[in-house]
């Protein structure tokens, strides 16, 4: 049989969306039944906005490749098939870090900037080093969705959604430092918000 880079990354990309499903939604969906749902107008209504409009495209166009590769060849970027078949271990190291942070994060995720009334704040598994392991996740997802698919529409809107995250990871961490105050201080001085702190910041004499 000759290989075939196409199918492995069809393949590759269902298996990202069955993985990312299967260990968030039974977290999310046990996270809501312990400490009840949270509304998403406890976000900034630009967030949701222009979520609508980053989104789709995405959902779209990773349809798309599964069902027909060609109807996305007008947004095709040429990378080298070594290249885009990279985006397998990059899709896993991805999921790995997805499945890390569910079981330290436990009952504290939402869907939303609000921290839950009964939020706990964990530092532990992934959080020991980031303060926001999921958005990580989503960066490390985005990458390898784009390896695979070759696609000028995902890349963009992917990192339309990155950015968005981060933007409103600001707002997260201000009612974060409303609800456990000095305490998260001192985990925002020694962690990095998406990547890990190589170098912590020098004390003041």
């Amino acid at each position: 049989m000759a290989f075939n880079p196409e199918l492995i990354c069809r393949i590759a990309l269902a298996l990202i969306f069955i993985g990312a499903g299967g260990v968030g939604i039974p977290h999310r969906l046990r996270a809501d039944r312990a400490g009840g749902s949270v509304s998403p107008r406890e976000d900034p209504r630009w967030f949701w906005l222009l979520m609508l409009i980053a989104g789709p495209p995405l959902a779209l166009a990773c349809i798309a490749f599964l069902v027909q590769p060609r109807w996305l060849d007008f947004a095709l970027v040429e990378f080298p098939p070594w290249l885009r078949i990279l985006g397998v271990p990059t899709a896993l190291a991805g999921l790995v870090l997805f499945r890390w942070m569910f079981l330290h994060l436990g009952l504290n995720v939402t869907s939303t900037s609000l921290p839950r009334a009964r939020a706990t704040l964990v530092t532990s598994g992934p959080y020991r080093w980031v303060r926001h392991p999921m958005y990580t996740t989503v960066l490390i997802l985005v990458l390898a969705v784009t390896l695979l698919t070759a696609n000028a529409v995902v890349a963009a809107s992917g990192l339309a959604m990155f950015a968005l995250l981060a933007a409103r990871s600001r707002i997260e961490e201000r009612r974060l430092v409303e609800r456990f105050g000095d305490a998260y201080r001192a985990y925002q001085g020694r962690t990095g918000r998406f990547l890990i702190r190589l170098r912590h910041p020098k004390k003041l004499p």
